[in-house]
């Protein structure tokens, strides 16, 4: 296990899993518990390495009418580097959750066919029309196999958002979720762990 700032000190992040599988699975997400491991158990059950990336608001904050490089395209361009010099020159998968899903589709096409599995999970749709337009730009460039999971019931992030993305996308595949354990129907990541690293960690199983 790892846990050290990223290149240029800009990006806290934890590894853990299995150091030496030739499998690696980057996680963007913000919060109290971004660089913890979602849930260990499921995670020891696969020979791959889990390199969590902390974030913040100020990191992902995209402000349409931001004049220059946004804060996320700034992050985006940081992260991609982490990703392409940690990948080992390998394929990699990628997980966005909640707010920080945008995020990983920046990375996600930025690093382009490094990039092999995408998951979004809980990922709202864009605020604006012109976020939209700039979301669903990018969408169109991801070639990366993509899992779409939203709550049935989600506030932010229901089955709308889910079919937003999807439609962007070239090739993906979306599956609500009917329940959740959160009293707000909030997806939790670690409810659907197991589903997500089948995904965008295939064939690891031990």
């Amino acid at each position: 296990m790892t846990r050290a700032a990223a290149p240029d000190a800009a990006f806290e992040h934890r590894s853990f899993g299995a150091p030496g599988a030739e499998r690696t699975v980057f996680l963007l997400r913000m919060g109290a518990s971004a660089l913890s491991d979602p849930l260990p158990d499921t995670t020891a059950r696969r020979d791959a390495r889990i390199v969590a990336v902390g974030l913040t608001l100020d990191d992902i904050d995209d402000p349409v009418a931001y004049r220059g490089t946004t804060p996320a395209e700034a992050s985006a361009r940081g992260i991609s580097r982490f990703v392409d010099e940690e990948r080992r020159d390998r394929p990699i998968g990628l997980v966005g959750v909640g707010a920080a899903g945008e995020l990983a589709i920046r990375v996600a096409a930025l690093v382009g066919s490094g990039v092999d599995r995408l998951a979004l999970v809980a990922v709202p749709r864009p605020e604006s029309e012109l976020g939209g337009y700039e979301v669903a730009e990018l969408l169109g460039t991801i070639a990366a196999k993509t899992l779409v999971m939203n709550g049935r019931d989600d506030p932010d992030a229901a089955s709308a958002a889910a079919r937003w993305f999807a439609e962007g996308l070239p090739s993906a595949r979306v599956e609500m979720v009917p329940q959740t354990s959160s009293p707000e129907s909030r997806l939790v990541l670690a409810e659907v762990w197991e589903r997500v690293l089948s995904h965008v960690a295939p064939g690891t199983l031990r």
